[in-house]
């Protein structure tokens, strides 16, 4: 493909194939939105709606503890509220796990029974086992 010379001709029998090669940026001109962009300051960072909306909910649940109270009050509907206040407790349950697991090895570690270790936490011991095996 030359790009000196854009025209192409061919002959097929009784045939003309005439080919024009023409650039891309000729025919649809430059993107109009690349100025647009390139003219224009980058804009503030928007706020997080999804995190706006679930610090409003919790902080309303907070005073409340009821889910359909907390609903109608932040205009949110029941179930986004229930899948918020849901998600929240799951990951309080876990952090809660978690900590119980470290301290429960800090206790191994210091050469402590897991009899003793499962009576201090309020646990099994099978369950204090599980724990410092994984």
């Amino acid at each position: 493909m030359d790009r000196n010379n854009p025209v192409r001709i061919k002959q097929f029998g009784n045939v003309l194939q005439i080919t024009l090669e023409i650039p891309w940026s000729q025919v649809h001109g430059e993107n109009n939105w690349k100025s647009y962009f390139e003219s224009k300051p980058p804009d503030e960072p928007r706020p997080d709606y999804w995190a706006m909306t679930r610090e409003k909910i919790l902080k309303i649940y907070k005073k409340t503890n009821n889910i359909s109270e907390t609903a109608r009050a932040s205009g949110k509907g029941y179930y986004i509220t229930e899948t918020i206040i849901k998600e929240e407790q799951t990951r309080q349950n876990k952090a809660k796990r978690q900590a119980a697991i470290e301290e429960a090895r800090k206790l191994a570690e210091s050469k402590v029974a897991i009899k003793d270790i499962a009576r201090i936490m309020g646990k099994s011991s099978e369950t204090i086992r599980l724990w410092l095996k994984s």
